[in-house]
């Protein structure tokens, strides 16, 4: 054997030893170890803005839960945060603890599905959500539609394992039992889990159920009878509870007027950048299916998916919104083709061909995903030094309590509503100087003189009457004087 051939086979047995670990399910607990130490490093600036703050505001001062309005599912979050609080740990523990609470949760159900119900495509789904068409929305982890999508996969992974497992009538009734708990779950979560549900029950009878089953109409039954109301009644707007109220306003303009609204601008704008990887696994899953015998239905399904969903998310938020929250409202379109490709790969008939396959396909959602959140870390690490700064330059005056007007400060670097309470925190943390707070006026902001009681803490502009004694001793303290105006640039 000459020495080439000798070469060759060397670096063919390094291959086959390394095969075997190159699985999906290695490259998964290798992205989930990366996304926590990154969720650790970058605590700060996910959880110290807006709706993370505020809740975490409010639960070490209630040391409990905190539920906003009908958000129920946020506490699935709130569990080590609330722990921490009850032993006493640093205020900066407990920033990184809720921070990192978000990986873990999604981590949680990763292991469920792929250990515990051995279903691979809802494990690649998971992966691929969390980081396909995901940016600027990594910095603000508090999202209802994201638990939606969790319970979305759990709810495919649960309905093959009972069609793998079991037969007749107790099939059936554990498959509409999970389905009736998780539908259940979605509609106490977020509006958007109507889509991801109908997908799931749609994408399981074509995909996985050869023969005819009452399972589908059963369950789409139940499906849309919970979110009847709640979706297709609300109003206008583009919140919770009436997010597709938009869409019955003017049903038969919308093809006519979609490119006008601003998520469809959205989208195309950021199409190479946060979406093309997503579109390449979409056509990769209708190719897939398209394969299988009988596969044009599972085809069909996911085209048709994707696309009414579109239309919808475009028409529901048309007047637009915060980057991060556009990000968001496209995440079901992911979890679709998400699903659907890795049911496409997993069809294939060499096992070595489709592990690696799967594995390369999430090692590279990894990679791009982690390379696009990157791309905007400089932004809101850069906010959260702003704000600093702010803190900073207030400790030279003599008053703890100070009042700005949204003309003084950088609006492209802050959310003006919730300077109060994140300044608050970050000279908490600070122990080079007391606590102190800036809170920022927006436009004709009317606070009917609680600005004057010494004892009273502005939060935000929609949580203005905060009493000292509501403070949890132990992290929170002020000075007890009125807010003074503090008349200075900070742009």
């Amino acid at each position: 054997m000459n020495t080439k051939e000798s070469e060759e086979n060397s670096n063919r047995k390094v291959w086959k030893d390394i095969i075997p670990y190159f699985s999906f399910e290695n490259v998964g607990h290798l992205f989930f170890l990366v996304f926590a130490i990154w969720s650790l490093i970058d605590a700060s600036s996910r959880v110290l803005i807006t709706d993370p703050a505020y809740y975490l505001f409010n639960i070490i001062n209630k040391e409990n839960f905190f539920i906003a309005g009908p958000r129920y599912t946020t506490v699935i979050n709130q569990v080590l945060v609330v722990l921490g609080v009850k032993l006493g740990v640093s205020l900066k523990l407990l920033i990184s603890l809720y921070s990192v609470s978000f990986v873990l949760i999604r981590y949680s159900y990763f292991l469920i599905v792929v250990k515990l119900l051995k279903n691979i495509p809802a494990g690649f789904a998971i992966i691929a959500f969390t980081l396909l068409g995901v940016a600027e929305s990594y910095f603000r982890p508090t999202s209802e539609s994201t638990i939606a999508l969790l319970n979305s996969s759990l709810l495919y992974a649960s309905l093959v394992f009972f069609e793998m497992k079991m037969a007749g009538k107790k099939k059936l009734v554990l498959q509409l039992l999970v389905t009736l708990l998780l539908v259940a779950f979605g509609y106490y979560t977020h509006p958007i889990a109507l889509f991801s549900l109908v997908f799931v029950v749609l994408f399981f009878s074509v995909f996985h159920q050869s023969k005819f089953s009452w399972y589908p109409v059963f369950a789409l039954v139940i499906v849309l009878v919970t979110f009847g109301q709640k979706v297709l009644l609300g109003e206008n707007s583009t919140h919770h509870s009436s997010l597709y109220g938009n869409l019955l306003s003017s049903p038969f303009l919308i093809l006519q007027e979609l490119s006008d609204y601003y998520p469809y601008k959205f989208f195309s704008n950021h199409f190479e950048r946060l979406y093309l990887i997503a579109s390449l696994l979409f056509i990769a899953a209708v190719i897939l299916l398209a394969l299988r015998k009988r596969g044009w239905m599972s085809s069909l399904l996911i085209v048709v998916s994707v696309v009414v969903y579109f239309i919808v998310a475009c028409t529901s938020f048309k007047k637009g919104d915060a980057n991060m929250q556009m990000e968001k409202i496209f995440l079901p379109m992911v979890f679709f083709s998400g699903i659907a490709f890795a049911e496409g790969v997993s069809a294939l008939k060499r096992n070595r061909i489709k592990g690696v396959l799967l594995a390369g396909t999430t090692l590279i959602v990894m990679l791009v995903g982690l390379e696009r959140i990157g791309d905007v870390r400089g932004l809101y690490h850069g906010r959260i030094d702003y704000l600093k700064e702010i803190v900073h330059q207030a400790n030279q005056e003599s008053g703890k309590k100070l009042l700005i007007k949204s003309e003084q400060v950088d609006r492209k670097m802050v959310f003006t509503w919730g300077m109060g309470m994140e300044t608050l925190m970050l000279s908490t943390i600070d122990k080079t100087m007391d606590p102190l707070t800036v809170y920022c006026i927006q436009g004709h902001e009317k606070l009917e003189g609680k600005q004057d009681d010494p004892e009273n803490f502005l939060v935000t502009h929609f949580h203005t009457s905060f009493n000292y004694t509501q403070f949890n001793q132990r992290y929170f303290g002020l000075s007890e004087e009125a807010y003074k105006e503090w008349d200075v640039d900070l742009k």
